[in-house]
């Protein structure tokens, strides 16, 4: 969520706009700087946003896809 407001803030340097690894990087590093103070209001919102997918998808369990056909060599 906050890499995401990040970018919609045009926060990022035109120069790094369209690699994502330099965008993330710059983000993680502006929230490693941040205070608990200026954390806490992304840290509830994704509280919120947690209990929204919890009310809305009751069973759901993370499972993530593995491609077999990549294990196997094929």
């Amino acid at each position: 969520m906050f890499r995401c407001d990040f970018v919609e803030q045009k926060k990022v340097p035109e120069a790094v706009e369209n690699d994502h690894r330099n965008i993330s990087r710059i983000a993680g590093k502006l929230w490693r700087e941040m205070s608990k103070e200026e954390k806490q209001p992304w840290i509830e919102l994704a509280e919120k946003e947690k209990e929204r997918h919890a009310a809305q998808y009751p069973n759901y369990r993370y499972s993530p896809a593995h491609n077999l056909s990549i294990r196997q060599g094929v």
